[in-house]
């Protein structure tokens, strides 16, 4: 496992395996295992069958994800719509009581609603997998890190199904980066070694 970070504070690993479905094409070099740490919880480990999982899958999804919100994630904006929440769970939950006969109020709603959670849950890209549902947003100084899975899915269950973490801005940064870059170098050595066969 490559790791960035520090599972005290922030850290992500990951490590790059073989396909189990023999896949081809651009998926073939990109499937992985990959873990994350928030206050040395970890948030993507789950249990199935009575045996203790890592999340495994093709990690593009999620290296996808987060250079496209990255941006979203540093930026501090207000939740888009005007409703309760000490944290980004409870806002995007609370805002799901809206109701209008005023169509256009309606979709415009659920509009900005649905876009803030593509921006800013990596759930909205886990391409079919068992990917947690975490938030990320700025607070202040910090990313806040937010996460209930306790009724995502029917046959798992997650090691640490809740919990709201704020890390330094700084340290987010700079583990998703190097996450980033690595993965990226590791998948163009990849395609290299199989040009050269």
């Amino acid at each position: 496992m490559t790791y960035f970070g520090n599972k005290e504070t922030f850290a992500i690993a990951y490590e790059l395996k073989e396909s189990p479905f023999n896949e081809s094409g651009k998926n073939e070099s990109t499937w992985g295992e990959f873990q994350m740490w928030v206050h040395n919880i970890s948030v993507c480990t789950f249990s199935m069958d009575d045996e203790i999982r890592e999340y495994e899958w093709d990690l593009s999804f999620i290296v996808e994800w987060l250079c496209k919100n990255k941006n979203h994630i540093l930026e501090e904006s207000p939740f888009p719509l005007p409703c309760e929440g000490d944290n980004a769970i409870e806002l995007y939950n609370n805002s799901g009581d809206f109701d209008s006969d005023d169509d256009n109020e309606f979709d415009s709603w659920f509009e900005k609603r649905q876009d803030w959670y593509f921006n800013h849950s990596w759930y909205s890209n886990n391409g079919g997998s068992y990917l947690a549902d975490v938030f990320f947003r700025r607070v202040n100084n910090t990313i806040e890190i937010a996460w209930d899975n306790t009724e995502l899915y029917n046959n798992i269950k997650y090691v640490n199904p809740k919990g709201v973490c704020y890390i330094p801005v700084e340290l987010f940064q700079i583990v998703v980066d190097g996450f980033i870059e690595s993965f990226m170098i590791e998948i163009s050595k990849s395609e290299k070694t199989k040009k050269g066969k």
